[in-house]
């Protein structure tokens, strides 16, 4: 045997027992666990605790070690280092922002974010990004405040393969381009994020972008898109990111999902019904979505495709060709209408006015206007204020719609005010203010729903085992400052943010601990809807074998039954692990909630060592490992111990 299996199954000999709850449901109100003699790095007493379930808040201690959560309940009896009354106060999952162009040299800091209460940030999105993702690590090693996840880009694989010409692939660069998407999942990508609106990823046909991503199939990841059309074709945009995740066997996010254009306002109707009936024939599909009924990007997005063909200096001199000059001022004209009311809702925030004002200074046409611009200064940064409040509410209580930035950390002061008061302006305003969605609703949109899409397994829920990532607000009190005019105001109300374990903020101001990590995804981790009020059961019954160490003899005995009744906060269930030859056994009698996804499980909790010492336990069950096609089961307790072995025996997840 081994070393590294010695060490492992030595620390599970020293396991006498193991107090789980899964993690996406701790027992609720009526739930009380005397954990005297405990010892903690830090305890949040008396808090109102939203786990990110979306089920009814409850009170509660927290107790936090080594960067996990390792208690929840009554803590009276138990020490820590450092003890915080929370009493009145939220304590939530740390927000995890699914849509993020941060500015990465302010990753260090990121107070933008963090006042805002997030904790994670996917960088990546639109398409875009570096091919390499051997950039994160560069990013962890300059210091991190927030923990940071990447996708792959497809507008960068196409581009860094086909280039920027209106072309079709040839068969050697669509396999080219599966070659660097996988080898970004095996790195640790989020998903796939596609902007298919924007050149060169518009000039792919369908069949083209599904090739290419279906590569990513067996990583069961998800597929973020920026659609081709927001505005007059949004409801064929919408279904063509759909039927992409539907042959390429991913997870399909309409990604800052809007609909744009007085003439296409109630369209959300459709839209959504989309998304829904595509998860009632058994795909999960979602959406993300900011707060606000304007949205920012280059000032090249009312310029048609046809005329970007090539990239900006072929751009330019279809510009200086009189004979099309004309028409390029038309279509923009067309593009303008049919995004906003007119040219005074296209506003410039580095120069703080309208693309109607500045045409009405040069006495040129808003199209005319556009292109001069361009020619001179390039792309600036634009807000468009495009939106009808029926659609945004509608999009916003769908039930898999999470909530995300489209900004990301920064220091600017000419940007959108969603970079400075996403998070804090949904608690704020639609919570407490007009009542839109509830506390519960809310939390969960930010947190565990934006974990299950892109695969997390051990953040985005208060729950014994997860890693503590953390926030505590006021309700009463949070909000944003923002505003389009004066956006760099920091959000008000966020009292502390918990990295890793690590207070990011304590009492509402940053304390510059670089806690932060660059996160990675593994094929075990998939994109999945969460699975409440479902009744689900999983057995596991045989013996575990790890081929890559030790060979195939059999290994430890392994027994777990699980019964998740509908509408239940707890499981009835057993857990098992006998191995005679190292002397050790695991026994555990009841469960929380249970996370599962088409042959999948996974749970987590804490492990009892001698001494009164914890450990936070990780499990993960395949039905069919999606690469060996075998029933596997993976535990992980800590940071330091792993094991992943081939069952053989009997296992069912349902």
């Amino acid at each position: 045997m081994n070393s590294f299996r010695k060490r492992f199954l030595f620390l599970l000999s020293a396991v006498v027992l193991l107090v789980g709850i899964v993690c996406v449901g701790y027992p609720q109100t009526g739930q009380s666990k005397e954990k005297t003699k405990q010892e903690f790095d830090l305890i949040l007493h008396d808090g109102t605790i939203i786990d990110g379930t979306g089920s009814k808040r409850y009170t509660a201690d927290v107790g936090i070690s080594d960067g996990y959560i390792q208690s929840i309940g009554n803590l009276d009896g138990a020490f820590g280092k450092t003890e915080i009354n929370v009493s009145g106060k939220i304590v939530s999952p740390g927000f995890i922002d699914m849509h993020s162009h941060a500015d990465t040299e302010v990753l260090a800091t990121a107070k933008s974010s963090l006042t805002q209460g997030v904790t994670t940030e996917l960088i990546g999105p639109d398409g875009w990004g570096p091919v390499d993702l051997s950039y994160m690590s560069e990013l962890e090693e300059k210091g991190l405040a927030i923990n940071i996840g990447s996708y792959i880009g497809f507008n960068s694989v196409w581009e860094e393969v086909v280039g920027y010409d209106d072309r079709r692939a040839t068969a050697e660069e669509i396999v080219d381009m599966q070659s660097l998407i996988e080898e970004a999942l095996e790195k640790g990508a989020w998903g796939i994020s596609a902007g298919l609106f924007y050149a060169p990823g518009n000039y792919a046909k369908i069949q083209e972008v599904i090739d290419v991503v279906s590569v990513a199939g067996k990583w069961r990841t998800n597929f973020p898109n920026h659609i081709r059309n927001e505005n007059n074709h949004v409801l064929e945009a919408t279904a063509e990111t759909i039927e992409i995740g539907e042959s390429a066997g991913v997870v399909p996010v309409i990604t800052h999902m809007k609909v744009m254009g007085p003439s296409n306002w109630g369209k959300s109707l459709e839209t959504i019904k989309l998304i829904q009936d595509a998860n009632k024939r058994g795909t999960f599909a979602a959406a993300d979505q900011y707060p606000y009924l304007a949205s920012q990007t280059g000032l090249i997005a009312i310029v048609p495709q046809w005329i970007q063909d090539g990239g900006h200096e072929e751009m330019l001199k279809r510009f200086a060709d009189p004979a099309m000059r004309g028409q390029i001022e038309e279509e923009i004209h067309e593009t303008i209408q049919s995004r906003v009311s007119d040219a005074g809702d296209v506003y410039f925030p580095t120069k703080q006015t309208t693309l109607a004002d500045i045409a009405a200074e040069q006495g040129v046409s808003p199209g005319e206007a556009t292109m001069q611009i361009l020619e001179k200064e390039g792309s600036i940064r634009t807000i468009y204020f495009f939106g009808h409040q029926e659609d945004f509410e509608r999009i916003l209580k769908n039930p898999t719609t999470a909530i995300a930035s489209d900004g990301g950390a920064t220091v600017s002061s000419s940007t959108h005010p969603r970079r400075y008061g996403t998070q804090p302006r949904v608690l704020g305003n639609l919570v407490r203010v007009e009542g839109l969605l509830s506390l519960e609703e809310a939390v969960q949109k930010m947190s565990g729903l934006p974990a299950n899409i892109i695969g997390m397994v051990d953040r985005g829920f208060i729950a014994e085992g997860m890693i503590a990532d953390i926030t505590v607000f006021d309700a009463n009190t949070v909000t944003d400052k923002a505003t389009f005019d004066n956006p760099k105001q920091y959000a008000e109300g966020i009292e502390h943010v918990i990295i890793n374990g690590q207070f990011a903020i304590k009492n509402s101001e940053p304390t510059d601990v670089q806690a932060g990590k660059a996160l990675k995804r593994s094929y075990d981790m998939p994109s999945r809807p969460i699975s409440l009020n479902e009744a689900h059961k999983v057995s596991v019954k045989g013996h575990l074998v790890n081929e890559n160490h030790g060979g195939a003899k059999k290994g430890p005995k392994i027994n777990i039954m699980v019964d998740q009744q509908a509408d239940q906060t707890q499981s009835k269930a057993k857990l098992q692990i006998i191995d005679k030859d190292n002397n050790f056994q695991i026994n555990l009698d009841e469960l929380g909630i249970l996370q599962t996804y088409k042959g999948w499980a996974s749970f987590t909790g804490t492990v009892k060592l001698k001494k009164n010492e914890t450990m936070p336990i990780l499990v993960t069950i395949d039905e069919k490992d999606p690469f060996t096609g075998k029933e596997t089961i993976r535990v992980k307790i800590g940071e330091n111990y792993q094991y992943s072995g081939t069952l053989k025996g009997e296992l069912k997840v349902d």
